[in-house]
């Protein structure tokens, strides 16, 4: 591989070694999307960026080159440079790159190597790799056929992937998209952009490719087009949604206790229930927390009460402030399970069941948990 040359089609050996990237763009580009692994280190803040962008619309191009090395330069310089340089002695294997592969890293690779570093950079830049990734999405997604984990709202899907990733390829889209797919499943870190997502899961597909052999086919979470605010790519979810089918089937029961564990005991006040005696000033800490966890299980509910009817959405509400007082009265979790249920059978079954048989879906096993594990564990051999 070229120090100086890095091509697009090479990415996938970057992944698979975990190497670091240095995206030298300014900071507005780098949060619209990146490269998995890429830590921004701009040659030009955002400011300095619009400017040297509207002296190139107004004087042309050599205006704008000009200007921008006025604002890079001196003090300014020195200070990114000396920070470059610390993260390249630190992570020696790592590659820079800029939008187009052309002025931005060429100048940081040049001054980089003028402070004694040779530091390859990424020919077409981002824009060219950013082709390259959404191509292998379309393309994997001709190529393999895929599992689709099914099964009602609190069977334990996740959790099954958690456990088969080691011996068996999966992708759990779910965590690439940080979220859990439902009017719940918001998680505490901030879902990725959609460019960021797509990336990502480029990413894990071509890292995939190498585990899929001998007819395997990958396990994926059978999700929606729509998982938060993320969609999923056109081509994939289409072979998704084609796909045959592992329905985990669990009674109400397990179910209820999963979704109980997964968002009441994973949550500020399940963890206060189980940990050691607090003072007063903790109390109060975790008494606000449980206040605002209540409530964002109320607006959970309000989002979906069109679906679920207004004297339902009544009902789940009053249930939830039934389960808060006993919290706060008694540190008592386990009425929280009365409108999980009800939330369950009211709304989560007629979706996703109503989903299934409007699709007419192959399915290739039916059962609990534990046997769906040992049904694809069987297909590989394990």
């Amino acid at each position: 591989m070229s120090l100086k040359n890095i091509k697009p089609d090479q990415i996938k050996e970057l992944f698979a070694r975990n190497i670091p990237f240095v995206d030298v763009r300014a900071p507005v580009e780098f949060h619209q999307g990146s490269l998995p692994g890429a830590v921004n280190m701009p040659i030009m803040n955002d400011e300095e960026r619009a400017s040297v962008g509207s002296t190139y619309k107004r004087e042309g191009q050599e205006a704008a080159v000009k200007l921008g090395h006025e604002l890079v330069s001196g003090a300014v310089k020195e200070e990114r440079v000396e920070a470059w340089k610390a993260f390249f002695e630190q992570h020696p294997q790592a590659i820079l790159y800029c939008f187009r592969g052309g002025k931005r890293s060429q100048i940081t690779q040049q001054w980089l190597r003028e402070a004694g570093l040779s530091v390859p950079l990424i020919t077409g830049g981002y824009k060219a790799v950013r082709s390259y990734l959404m191509k292998q999405i379309e393309e994997f997604s001709v190529r393999h056929e895929m599992i689709a984990l099914s099964g009602p709202t609190g069977s334990g899907k996740t959790h099954l992937l958690h456990r088969l990733r080691d011996q068996y390829p999966v992708i759990d889209l779910e965590h690439l998209a940080r979220h859990r797919g439902s009017a719940f499943g918001a998680m505490d870190l901030e879902q990725p952009t959609q460019i960021d997502y797509e990336n990502q899961l480029a990413r894990e597909l071509m890292l995939l490719e190498d585990k899929i052999v001998g007819g395997i086919k990958p396990v994926v979470e059978d999700e929606s087009r729509l998982i938060g605010r993320i969609y999923q790519p056109a081509t994939f979810f289409i072979r998704l949604r084609a796909s045959s089918v592992v329905w985990i089937d669990e009674p109400m029961h397990v179910r209820v206790e999963n979704v109980f564990g997964d968002y009441v005991l994973q949550t500020p006040i399940g963890l206060s229930v189980q940990s050691l005696p607090r003072c007063q000033e903790e109390e109060d800490i975790l008494r606000s927390e449980a206040v605002q966890v209540f409530e964002k299980y109320r607006r959970s509910v309000m989002t979906i009460h069109r679906k679920l009817g207004g004297l339902r959405c009544q009902e789940v509400i009053a249930d939830l402030d039934r389960a808060q007082q006993d919290y706060l009265n008694h540190q008592e979790l386990s009425s929280n399970k009365v409108w999980i249920e009800k939330l369950l059978s009211y709304y989560y079954d007629p979706l996703y069941l109503g989903s299934l048989d409007r699709r007419q879906v192959n399915i290739l096993f039916k059962g609990n948990l534990a046997d769906a594990e040992k049904y694809l564990l069987e297909l590989v051999g394990k």
